[in-house]
């Protein structure tokens, strides 16, 4: 089976529902680290957390995403504190209080 995933990558979990023969584990929208494959189906073999329904202790890739970095550095760019200029402070006309 193809897997597009890579050993170390971080991935995301969009599939959290427990199977009925497994207890679970995985938590929505949580970042797991890939350190295998399960070479029967091409499941994911995760840091973080181990499926006991599998002998290989993995997940189906399907239940995960890649992490969008993409996104993240946008988001960031558009956090980024303002410099020099940008942070001087507004002058006020204080000559009509007098």
């Amino acid at each position: 089976m193809k897997n597009t995933f890579k050993i170390g990558e971080i991935v995301v979990c969009v599939d959290a529902s427990r199977r009925w023969f497994k207890l679970g584990g995985l938590k929505q929208n949580e970042m797991y680290t890939v350190i295998g494959f399960n070479p029967y189906d091409g499941g994911l073999i995760l840091d973080e957390s181990k499926s006991p329904g599998s002998g290989q202790q993995a997940y189906k890739a399907d239940r995960f995403r890649k992490v969008d970095y993409d996104f993240a550095d946008n988001i960031l760019t558009t956090l980024v504190m303002p410099e020099g200029s940008e942070l001087t402070a507004p002058q006020f006309d204080f000559s009509v209080l007098d």
